[in-house]
C-alpha cells in the first residue's frame, strides 16, 4: 500500500506546531529543506491500518512566492502532498482565511481544522463550523490541540479520509481563481466571517487589558527591556549553573576516559591527541554551550507560548526600520547578549533571506556572556575604579557598530527594502509545559547537530595544533597553552599584525590568546594566564615536569553534581542580576575569581597601557565570534556569506582597534593610513558585491 503524505499548513501563531506535536508525539525529526536553511520538521502518524508521513510547513500568511517560507509551502502544497490540513485560528478567523483560499487554488484535497475554539469562546467569539464548512466546501473540524480527546477526533477524520471512507469534493465550493485580486478575496473573507461568526457582548478581555499596559507607547519599551533583561539573566545565570557539570562529565568521558583507554591499548601519542585531545575536547566544548542555549530557547519558547513574543517585535519595529530591518529582527539581536549561537539561529524567524542575513551579520556585535570574563580581566588589571565604565562603553560601542553595520549593509550588499512587517497578536494564555519543552528540544537538537559538528571539527584542528610542538627537532605532544606549541609559534609569527594596535613583540601571549579565542572567547583568559605564567622559567619547568593527574571518575562525578548545588547557592546568595558588578571589585578579588596566576595581572600592567588594553578589547569585541557561532552562520548562510562576514569582522576589528590606539597613543600616521585604507576596502568590497545581480540568490 502506498504511503500517504500529509502537509500541515497555517499562519504563524495559529497553533499549527502545537497540533503537529500533539498528533505525532515524539515521532518527529528536524532538518533543512533542500538548498535552503528553513527548518523542515517531519513526523509520523500511526493509524489503524497505516503509517502517515506528516510535514509541518513553515508558517506563512499566503503562498505568494516572496520568501523562502512561502516558496516552500507553495511548492509542497501544489506538487507533493496527498492531503493538506489547514490549521485555522478560530479567534482570528479573518486573518487565517486568506491562506485557506490560497491553498484551495493549488490543492483540492484539504481539510480545515478550526483550532483554539476554547480560547475564542473565552473571548466571546463562537465560530459556527457547520456554516464554515458549507461556505468553503471542505470538511471543517473544531479542534483543541492541547486536548487529547479532541486530537483523537482529528486522527479519526484523517483515517476516514486516507482510507477513502470520506471522499473530498473534487472542487471546493469556494474555489478562488488565479484572476481574483486581493480586494475580491478580502470581500469574500468578510462575507464568510459575517455568516459564521457569532460574537457575544463582552467586557474587555484579559488580553485587551494586558495590551493596554505592555503596548503602551510610554510603558511598552521599558517593559520590553525588562523582559529581555530577565530572559538573558535566566539563560546566562541559570544555564551557567550547569556548565561545569557538562564540562566535567563530558571531559571525564571523551577526554580523560577516552585518553586513558587509548593509552591502555598502547595507541600512539598522536592518535590520543587527535581523538581525546581533539575530537573529545571538541565534544566537551560543545557540551558547555548546551545549558545556556537550552535555557535561552526555553525562555523564548515560554514568551512565544505566552503570546508576548509577537508584541516585542511590534514594539521595536519603528526603531529597526531606521536600519532597514523589520521589528522582529530585534529579538535575535537581543539574544546575542546571552550567546551569539542562538542569536544566529533565531534569525530564522525573519521572513526574507535579506533580513535574515542582515540580522546574522549584526548579531556578533552584541557582547555575548563569554566575552565578559575577558572584559573583567582587563578592567581589573588596567582600569581599576573605572572598570565598570569601561565595560559599559564596550557594550555600548558594540551596539553602535551593529547600527553602522546595518546602515552599511542596506546601502551596499543587501540593498532593497525590508520585508513588510505583518504580525498577528495572539491572545495571551497560560504557557503549556509540554509544548514548550518540545519546541525547546527541537531547537536544541538542531543546534547540537549543526553548529556542534562544525565546532567539533574546528576545535579538533586547533586543539591538535595547540598540543603539537617541537623540542630538539622532535615532534612532541601535550604542549597546550605553552610557548612550544605550534599554535603558539603561529601566534608569535602573527604578532607583527597586532603591533599597530598596541601589542608589543614581547607581549606575544596576547596574540596567541586571540587564536585560542576562536574556541570560545573566555579561552582568552586561560591562555593569557597560562602563557604569562610560562614566561617565568621556573613556572614553565614545574608545569612541564609536574606529575600527570590521575583520573578519579567517582570524584569527578560527585564534583560535577556538587557544582550544580554550588551554582544555585552562589546564584541566590549574591543574586548578581547582570553579572557585571564583579568587574568593579579590586583586582585581587578578580584574580581569585578567574583563578589567575600571581604574576598575570602584573605582566598585563607591564605589557599593556590603558589605551593598548582598550584597543585589545575592541578587537575582542569586533573580530569574528567563536567557532560555534561561525558554524551556525555557515548553516544559515552558506560558505560565501559566512566567509564575507568573517573577513568583514576581522578587517573591521583590526582597523578600529589600530585607529583607536594610534589616535590616543601611537601617533603613527602610516598605521592610521593603513586603518583608513582597510575601512575603505570594506566599503568598496561590500559595494562591489552589492552590485552583483541578485547576490542573495547565488
Amino acid at each position: 500500500m502506498e504511503k500517504k503524505r500529509i502537509a500541515i499548513a497555517g499562519v504563524p501563531n495559529s497553533g499549527k506546531t502545537t497540533f503537529f506535536n500533539a498528533i505525532t508525539g515524539a515521532r518527529h525529526k528536524v532538518g533543512n529543506w533542500p538548498g535552503v536553511t528553513v527548518e523542515k520538521v517531519e513526523g509520523t502518524l500511526a493509524l489503524k491500518e497505516r503509517t502517515i508521513d506528516l510535514i509541518d510547513l513553515p508558517g506563512t500568511y499566503n503562498l505568494s512566492p516572496d520568501t523562502e517560507e512561502q516558496k516552500i509551502a507553495e511548492r509542497a502544497i501544489a506538487d507533493h502532498e496527498d492531503l493538506v490540513i489547514n490549521i485555522v485560528d478560530a479567534s482570528n478567523l479573518s486573518r487565517n482565511l486568506y491562506l485557506t483560499m490560497d491553498i484551495m487554488k493549488r490543492q483540492q484535497n484539504m481539510v480545515v481544522f478550526l483550532n483554539m475554539t476554547d480560547i475564542a469562546e473565552k473571548e466571546g467569539i463562537k465560530v459556527n463550523h457547520q456554516k464554515l464548512e458549507e461556505e468553503l466546501g471542505v470538511p471543517v473540524l473544531p479542534v483543541i490541540s492541547i486536548n487529547k480527546s479532541s486530537v483523537n477526533k482529528a486522527k479519526e477524520l484523517i483515517e476516514k479520509i486516507v482510507s477513502g471512507e470520506i471522499t473530498l469534493s473534487e472542487s471546493p465550493k469556494l474555489l478562488v481563481t488565479e484572476q481574483d485580486d486581493p480586494n475580491m478575496i478580502y470581500e469574500k473573507i468578510d462575507r464568510i466571517c459575517e455568516n459564521v461568526i457569532e460574537k457575544a457582548h463582552k467586557a474587555d478581555s484579559l488580553t485587551d487589558k494586558i495590551d493596554r499596559v505592555v503596548m503602551n507607547r510610554f510603558a511598552g519599551i521599558p517593559i520590553f527591556l525588562a523582559t529581555m533583561f530577565l530572559t538573558f539573566w535566566f539563560a546566562v545565570n541559570v544555564g551557567g549553573i550547569f556548565i561545569d557539570f557538562f564540562d566535567m562529565i563530558t571531559g571525564l568521558i571523551f577526554v580523560d576516559g577516552l585518553g586513558s583507554l587509548l593509552a591502555g591499548l598502547g595507541s600512539p601519542e598522536w592518535l590520543i591527541t587527535l581523538l581525546a585531545g581533539g575530537i573529545g575536547a571538541g565534544l566537551q566544548t560543545v557540551s558547555t554551550f548546551i545549558p545556556v542555549v537550552f535555557f535561552m530557547f526555553l525562555a523564548l519558547a515560554i514568551l512565544e507560548d505566552l503570546g508576548y513574543m509577537s508584541r516585542m517585535a511590534v514594539i521595536t519595529d519603528r526603531v529597526m526600520k531606521s536600519i532597514g530591518l523589520p521589528g522582529n529582527a530585534f529579538i535575535p539581536l537581543m539574544v546575542g547578549f546571552g550567546c551569539t549561537v542562538p542569536a544566529i539561529m533565531s534569525a530564522r524567524t525573519m521572513s526574507s533571506k535579506r533580513d535574515r542575513y542582515m540580522t546574522i551579520f549584526m548579531a556578533p556585535f552584541m557582547s555575548c556572556g563569554a566575552r565578559l570574563p575577558v572584559y573583567a580581566l582587563f578592567s581589573a588589571a588596567l582600569f581599576h575604579k573605572w572598570s565598570g565604565v569601561m565595560v559599559f562603553l564596550i557594550y555600548m560601542f558594540g551596539i553602535f557598530m551593529a547600527i553602522l553595520t546595518g546602515l552599511l549593509l542596506k546601502n551596499t550588499i543587501f540593498k532593497g527594502t525590508h520585508s513588510n512587517f505583518v504580525m498577528d497578536l495572539p491572545l495571551y494564555h497560560t504557557p503549556r509545559p509540554g509544548s514548550i519543552l518540545k519546541a525547546t528540544g527541537i531547537r536544541l537538537t538542531s543546534f547540537v547537530k549543526k553548529a556542534g559538528l562544525i565546532m567539533t571539527i574546528a576545535v579538533t584542528f586547533l586543539g591538535f595544533l595547540n598540543s603539537l610542538g617541537l623540542e630538539d627537532g622532535k615532534i612532541t605532544f601535550g604542549n597546550e597553552d605553552t610557548r612550544d606549541s605550534v599554535l603558539a609559534y603561529a601566534g608569535k609569527s602573527m604578532q607583527p599584525v597586532f603591533e599597530p594596535m598596541g601589542v608589543s613583540e614581547e607581549n606575544w601571549p596576547a596574540s596567541v590568546a586571540l587564536f585560542t579565542g576562536l574556541f570560545a572567547k573566555e579561552a582568552i583568559v586561560s591562555t593569557v594566564n597560562s602563557l604569562y605564567a610560562s614566561m617565568d622559567f621556573q613556572a614553565e619547568v614545574a608545569a612541564l615536569e609536574g606529575e600527570e593527574a590521575s583520573i578519579r571518575p567517582v570524584e569527578t562525578i560527585i564534583g560535577a553534581f556538587q557544582s550544580i548545588g554550588s551554582g544555585f547557592l552562589d546564584l541566590f546568595s549574591s543574586f548578581d542580576l547582570i553579572g557585571i558588578s564583579s568587574v568593579t571589585e579590586d583586582s585581587q578579588v578578580i584574580a581569585e575569581e578567574l583563578e589567575l596566576e600571581d604574576n598575570t595581572l602584573m605582566r598585563m600592567q607591564k605589557y599593556f597601557t590603558p589605551a593598548a588594553g582598550f584597543a585589545y578589547l575592541l578587537f575582542v569585541l569586533l573580530y569574528f565570534p567563536c567557532l560555534a557561532a561561525m558554524g551556525a552562520a555557515y548553516q544559515e548562510m552558506g560558505l560565501l556569506f559566512t566567509a564575507v562576514q568573517m573577513i568583514y569582522l576581522t578587517i573591521l576589528a583590526w582597523a578600529t582597534a589600530t585607529l583607536f590606539y594610534q589616535i590616543l597613543e601611537g601617533h603613527n600616521p602610516v598605521y592610521m593610513l593603513y586603518s583608513g585604507i582597510a575601512l575603505a576596502i570594506i566599503y568598496t568590497g561590500m559595494a562591489i558585491l552589492g552590485k552583483k545581480a541578485n547576490p542573495l540568490n547565488n
